[in-house]
């Protein structure tokens, strides 16, 4: 799945990222979504995709907060426990990306 947006990264980069981290065992999905919530790239379907991207979005934002609040400096990785794996998150507020991976 790709979505049209204008971004600093080109798509055949992402898709590059994407099908190195899908060849990783245990990966079960990536998304690639600008800080404001854009789907860029994803390997979802686009429903679950544009749910996934709005509300890590909104998720980064809050740890973005505490984090600065906290006075602990840049934020660079959040792990999601779950009972099917983890879903890793990592926010690169300076590409205004944010990088979604789910794993087994």
């Amino acid at each position: 799945m790709q979505w049209g947006f204008q971004i600093l990264i080109s798509q055949e980069k992402l898709d590059t990222v994407i099908a190195q981290l899908k060849s990783q065992e245990g990966v079960r999905g990536v998304v690639v979504t600008t800080m404001e919530g854009l789907p860029l790239s994803s390997d979802l379907d686009p429903d679950t995709t544009e749910n996934v991207a709005a509300i890590i979005t909104s998720l980064v934002g809050k740890a973005l907060d505490a984090v600065d609040e906290l006075d602990e400096g840049k934020l660079s990785f959040l792990t999601l426990d779950t009972e099917k794996g983890e879903i890793n998150i990592a926010p690169e507020p300076g590409e205004g990306l944010i990088l979604v991976v789910l794993k087994k």
